[in-house]
């Protein structure tokens, strides 16, 4: 069992589609992990000011505070959770949209639509790399 398996991680899921909620709990399912979730990047940025989280996966085009703005105020705040972006956006926005989520600090990309499992091995890859961080900060 890795470190990304055994320890139970808070995620904050940030998506305004019900249908994108319902596979993100369906990647999750028989993990110990506790999901959290917001509607918005205002509701994500309320609820981080309350909850430590140990992963964000957000999405990038939403009402209110978009996910480039949900980015940039984490790293603004000089936190280094880990963060996973997403959009399906339009054909012509998606790739500008995952570039400059990447630019402005999101740890790793990912498009939609996908599957529970791509979001499942994203997601346990970079608890995992953000655990063997912490014990080389720690060594």
């Amino acid at each position: 069992m890795d470190a990304a398996e055994s320890h139970v991680a808070k995620i904050l899921i940030c998506e305004d589609d019900d249908l994108y909620r319902q596979i993100a709990e369906a990647a999750f399912v028989g993990s110990n992990h506790q999901l959290f979730f917001a509607k918005n990047g205002d509701e994500a940025l309320a609820r981080l000011k309350t909850e430590s989280v140990d992963l964000i996966v957000t999405d990038l085009v939403m009402p209110g505070k978009d996910g480039l703005e949900v980015i940039r105020a984490i790293r603004g705040a000089h936190s280094r959770v880990p963060i996973l972006a997403m959009t399906a956006g339009l054909a012509s926005l998606k790739e500008p949209l995952l570039v400059a989520a990447t630019a402005l600090g999101a740890d790793d990309v990912i498009q939609k639509p996908f599957r529970p499992v791509a979001l499942r091995e994203r997601t346990d890859a970079l608890l995992a790399k953000a655990a063997a961080n912490r014990g080389e900060s720690a060594a």
